[in-house]
């Protein structure tokens, strides 16, 4: 299946690297076009469209480093920063409006009270995501390996 339009979500994770990378070669193999998006999420006190420029300048950074990683040409790529007030639905209607045929979004190895979770936002895109969806997971570094036995029983 060709991917045409592709999205990729963008967080200033460590993950941004490989969701990038990895969405600008399913592009570039179908020559696609990619829509990169870093979404701000507003607070309910706030208004929608209240200038938060701490904010729009770290969003704005992360995009112009995911428009680098992706290295592709200037016409393949669009950037997008996006206020909301939840990131998941916010994901979801660029899909739609963008006709997306996939979203490309990562995470490092997220907890939550020392356990691994997705939070609300991943789960929600896989959920009601009107396209594929290709989740990145960072592998979780402080991990301990699994205790190994011998297969001989030794």
């Amino acid at each position: 299946m060709p991917f045409n339009r592709v999205i990729a979500v963008v967080t200033d994770d460590p993950s941004d690297i490989n969701t990038v990378s990895r969405a600008a070669d399913i592009v570039r193999d179908d020559h696609g076009h990619l829509y990169v998006i870093y979404v701000i999420k507003v607070e309910r006190h706030l208004d929608l469209d209240a200038e938060i420029e701490d904010q729009i300048g770290r969003g704005e950074q992360v995009l112009h480093r995911s428009e680098r990683l992706a290295r592709l040409a200037r016409s393949d790529i669009d950037s997008q920063l996006l206020q909301a007030r939840e990131i998941g639905p916010a994901v979801v209607h660029e899909a739609v409006v963008r006709d997306a045929d996939a979203i490309v979004i990562g995470t490092s190895y997220p907890t939550e009270y020392g356990s691994f979770s997705l939070g609300k936002d991943i789960p929600y895109i896989l959920e009601h995501a009107p396209c594929d969806v290709i989740l990145w997971r960072e592998h979780n570094s402080a991990a301990r390996p699994l205790a190994r036995t011998p297969r001989d029983g030794r």
